[in-house]
């Protein structure tokens, strides 16, 4: 990816973030303040003079409910939720270092240098020491192009084991849960279900040699 389509990724998710907190029905200093970050920061990531970076995005996301991944698939539809206790400062040291410590792993794994990786991506070698470092947020367009230049997906720098990714993971549940026919969700709902479902989890995870055994046991019972 290079930095004119860099530039117009910034430009385009700073529209997006716009929208979404318009939409939110949030100040641009009550939507700031929740993310932990000045209000002219998040101005600037609105007008596209400067790109979020994703645990800004996490943050921002979390604190209005707003579907993470549809900052990169194109779309956003927020829906307002109310604040939490998080210490948005301490969320985005930890989320910065977390990014930077991933990107350093998957750097070394494929084999590159910070200045062939600086080739590649038309980064300045001592900015990707600095992200890598955790000493500086990591610009969403830069992160989209350093993860594709090292053969890795948006998906492996989220975060995973925090509150905000039991959010994330829970809403995606629940938005695959509404794409179910009306009689599977019924299903799903109903408490009663649960054994089965949890049946169900465990045939899921079982290696598929055991599974053709298991098949077979049960075509003789049925004999």
């Amino acid at each position: 990816m290079d930095p004119k389509t860099r530039g117009l990724r910034t430009k385009m998710l700073g529209a997006m973030l716009r929208e979404a907190r318009v939409s939110a029905g949030k100040s641009l200093k009550e939507a700031a303040r929740l993310a932990g970050i000045r209000p002219a920061t998040l101005a600037s990531f609105e007008s596209g003079r400067k790109a979020i970076s994703l645990p800004e995005l996490e943050l921002l996301s979390f604190r209005l409910n707003l579907p993470l991944e549809k900052f990169w698939s194109g779309e956003a539809s927020p829906s307002p939720r109310s604040g939490s206790d998080l210490d948005s400062a301490t969320v985005l040291t930890l989320r910065h270092r977390m990014v930077g410590a991933l990107l350093r792993a998957h750097r070394r794994t494929a084999s590159l240098s910070i200045r062939q990786l600086s080739d590649k991506v038309s980064i300045p070698a001592s900015r990707l020491s600095a992200y890598e470092r955790g000493e500086r947020p990591v610009p969403l367009p830069d992160l989209l192009a350093i993860a594709q230049a090292l053969g890795q997906g948006i998906e492996e720098y989220l975060d995973q084991g925090g509150p905000i990714g039991a959010w994330s993971s829970a809403k995606r549940a629940y938005e695959s849960l509404g794409g179910l026919p009306e009689d599977l969700r019924r299903f799903v709902s109903n408490p009663a279900s649960r054994p089965y479902l949890q049946l169900a989890k465990r045939l899921s995870e079982m290696p598929s040699d055991k599974l053709r055994s298991l098949a077979e046991d049960l075509r003789e019972l049925a004999v």
